[in-house]
């Protein structure tokens, strides 16, 4: 059976990977209530209640946010899968899969598919982490012939997922 996604990373995640600079809060400064580390490489931007940043060499897109349960949840869900379509993103309904796991101890929830964009085979992860009284959604899209070269970057930022102090 494959493992999922999110899960693969995660087992991967004291493998070397690229240098971390910054270290994010989330949804934001203001009201943070987690942390989460990024390289520079992967050249982060602030979206709302969170950001988005992609792997040096294209391959991968990562957007982290944190929303309220609820029609927070519901939104951030819509919204991703809006913005996957906008990018040519054609996600093979028959391959959804939904796992559990762990992150520095914190349950998780995850969903997947495969697909294919306009690079050709292409695999998503949208993950669901409680935190506090909001969940941090993360949602990861990689074209598959570059997944595993960069599974040790994504499961480095994954497991840097800490709550805020």
């Amino acid at each position: 059976m494959i493992k999922t996604i999110v899960t693969g990373v995660a087992a991967l995640a004291l493998l070397a990977a690229p240098a971390f600079a910054k270290t994010l809060q989330l949804p934001n400064e203001e009201f943070a209530i987690a942390t989460i580390d990024v390289p520079d490489s992967w050249g982060p931007e602030e979206v709302t209640n969170g950001f988005e940043a992609t792997s040096s060499d294209k391959a991968v897109y990562l957007a982290v946010v944190a929303v309220g349960n609820g029609k927070g949840m519901d939104a951030e869900l819509d919204d991703t899968f809006a913005m996957l379509k906008e990018q040519h993103v054609d996600l093979d309904k028959s391959t959804k899969s939904e796992d559990k796991f762990k992150v520095n101890g914190m349950e998780a929830t995850e969903i997947t598919y495969q697909g294919k964009d306009e690079d050709g085979p292409a695999a998503v992860s949208i993950a669901f982490v409680p935190m506090k009284d909001k969940v941090v959604v993360f949602t990861y899209w990689v074209s598959t012939d570059k997944e595993k070269e960069n599974q040790p970057a994504v499961a480095k930022i994954l497991n840097s997922l800490k709550a805020a102090e």
